[in-house]
């Protein structure tokens, strides 16, 4: 293992609860192991006279265990079992932060608007947020986008979440209520990416577009005015889709293919 991936593991292990001493017995233990505390300190760099105040921590935390008395030895329990405890334990405690957190009546002295670094964290972030979807929600996506978020759009319509889908693309999810919006004229799509809206319970949103040859311009927001701004908008479309499936070829005669009229006319 070089030096740079243990720094990286310490550092994930700190963001985790461990202390430095905690990270560094624990991985001195990964590499070798059962270990008397004369060789966890040689290994691992951690004095001595730390070692065993370091292990029973550890011990009591259920991520390292002993036998012996002379010399007492220790061993870690493996990194798949780390990771489940760690996962178990921080969803106990968040689960725990957050009813005690609901206790407290809060106000917002601004509505925060985050700039995406890029596509990754942007579909990242919504697969979060669909996640935690409650109600319902407003989506227009590329087919592209909407494969990397079915399963969490399936996840949320088993949970009782009504799901309505402005698709531009052919896919056919076999989820939610879906609207196909056309992908003639628009030209841009190269280089600025293509588009993301997606709004979660009228409450927190994600809009922009992806990136191309431009970098991505999307962003994060809890903006009431913004959330319903984007909101009505997807909404808006959903109408247009109705109205051109119950209209058929009259959609075209009088506003021409694709609202070409309409486009020439606000310049679109």
């Amino acid at each position: 293992m070089s030096d740079k991936t243990l720094e990286t593991i310490l550092s994930n292990l700190k963001d985790l609860g461990f202390t430095e001493y905690e990270g560094k017995v624990y991985m001195a233990l990964i590499n070798d192991h059962p270990l008397s505390a004369y060789n966890v300190s040689k290994n691992s760099g951690v004095p001595h006279s730390r070692v065993y105040d370091i292990t029973r921590r550890l011990i009591k935390k259920g991520y390292v265990t002993s036998k012996g008395t002379n010399p007492e030895l220790f061993s870690p329990i493996s990194p798949e079992e780390l990771i489940s405890r760690l996962r178990r334990d921080n969803s106990k405690l968040t689960s725990e932060l957050k009813q005690q957190l609901d206790s407290i009546k809060f106000t917002a002295d601004f509505d925060p608007v985050w700039n995406l670094s890029g596509r990754t964290e942007a579909l990242e972030m919504a697969e979060q947020l669909i996640g935690e979807a409650e109600t319902n929600i407003f989506v227009g996506l590329w087919d592209h986008e909407l494969e990397y978020l079915d399963k969490a759009f399936k996840k949320a319509e088993k949970r009782g979440v009504k799901i309505h889908i402005l698709l531009y693309g052919e896919g056919k999810p076999d989820f939610a209520d879906v609207y196909y919006h056309s992908t003639e004229n628009l030209e841009d799509i190269n280089e600025v990416g293509r588009s993301l809206d997606l709004v979660i319970d009228s409450s927190v949103c994600i809009t922009g577009s992806l990136g191309g040859v431009v970098p991505c311009q999307a962003v994060w927001t809890r903006n009431k005015g913004l959330i319903k701004s984007i909101e009505g908008f997807i909404i808006h479309d959903f109408y247009i889709a109705e109205v051109s499936d119950y209209l058929g070829d009259k959609v075209d005669e009088i506003f021409g293919k694709n609202f070409e009229k309409l486009r020439k006319k606000y310049g679109h």
